[in-house]
């Protein structure tokens, strides 16, 4: 894709991150895993995880295709959607891809799940994970496909005081902000990333990169964003 073998950078990230001197809890993987919504390219992408044997969290994004990432990705230990729990973290998984669109959208059932999983006494601290961006990156082409219903979203995340960060893909690039408290993650991509503050679609010089996360048990988030030169 645009002179970028994207499974080779792929591998590329995952051998850099899993080097056996900080294996994670867990994988989050927000969205667009495969390009050309082939079977053979979820089982290539099962393959390079499995061997590690730490669950592998995953979300649909607009390049993906949902019903062939629950045939491949759905069973341990490998997920698709739902809620993870991590200690004293409750991840929930949302899935905002929308047929033909782009942009994205959270569904009636979707915003019903995460309501109802805000509410859950039993759910420590909440991450919440999603594929396309609630708010505004600063490009305008790329805001023209974020997600569509962010207010809708904002409603039921603004209910609960659990919410300690916001996660997601989509964009192609790094950013890190706070909003009424809570922290807005955006994480690069493993193939090549947008421009940032754009409003033509343009390609950074930034190479494949990866997000680490320290889900503290005070509520509390260090992360880091690795390049891979």
């Amino acid at each position: 894709m645009r002179g970028v073998n994207t499974f080779d950078t792929f591998r590329a990230v995952i051998t850099h991150a899993m080097d056996g001197q900080h294996m994670p809890d867990a994988i989050l993987a927000t969205g667009d895993l495969v390009q050309d919504e082939t079977r053979t390219g979820y089982v290539r992408f099962r393959e390079t995880l499995e061997p590690y044997n730490v669950p592998v969290f995953c979300i649909p994004g607009n390049h993906d295709s949902p019903n062939m990432m629950n045939e491949v990705l759905g069973s341990p230990p490998f997920q698709v959607g739902g809620d993870a729990r991590l200690h004293d973290w409750s991840v929930i998984l949302l899935n905002s891809f929308s047929h033909g669109d782009d942009g994205g959208e959270l569904g009636a059932a979707e915003l019903d799940r995460l309501r109802t999983a805000l509410t859950d006494k039993d759910a420590g601290h909440v991450l919440v994970c999603i594929h396309h961006h609630p708010v505004p990156m600063g490009s305008r082409w790329l805001d023209g496909v974020g997600l569509r219903n962010s207010d809708d979203f904002f409603a039921a995340i603004d209910q609960s005081d659990r919410v300690r960060a916001l996660l997601w893909g989509h964009v192609h690039q790094a950013s890190d902000t706070v909003r009424r408290g809570v922290r807005l993650l955006s994480s690069p991509s493993t193939c090549s990333q947008f421009l940032p503050n754009n409003d033509n679609f343009a390609l950074d010089t930034r190479p494949p990169g990866y997000r680490w996360l320290e889900l503290r048990h005070d509520g509390t988030i260090e992360t880091s964003v690795v390049w891979l030169e």
